[in-house]
């Protein structure tokens, strides 16, 4: 009986710190690639970003732009017309002024 004691004590005692690595590993799955991985992708400049996407989604809907993030909103999402700081413009003038879409989702 006493070793099952033993066994208890040394489970309970790991059990914490596995619980807290569990919970974390997907977070950790998230975070950059090492180095030598970065290197063999080829960087995305800014300007071939913007270029994209700003041939993207529908250019005439009307979207709420959060001035003091630079993110734009689509109608019907959570923050459309919901900020502090915003104004409404298509969505052709908000990329071509470099809003961002948020959520990296255009309006279609």
């Amino acid at each position: 009986m006493e070793q099952s004691g033993v066994l208890f004590a040394v489970m309970k005692s790991f059990a914490r710190p596995l619980l807290i690595l569990l919970l974390c590993l997907p977070l950790l799955a998230q975070t950059a690639p090492a180095p030598a991985a970065q290197s063999a992708v080829a960087p995305v400049s800014y300007s071939t970003a913007s270029a994209v996407q700003s041939t993207e989604g529908n250019p005439d809907v009307r979207v709420w732009v959060n001035t003091a993030t630079g993110v734009y909103h689509c109608p019907g999402s959570r923050w459309y017309g919901n900020t502090k700081q915003g104004e409404y413009m298509t969505q052709a003038e908000a990329q071509k002024k470099h809003y961002r879409p948020a959520y990296g989702k255009v309006c279609r």
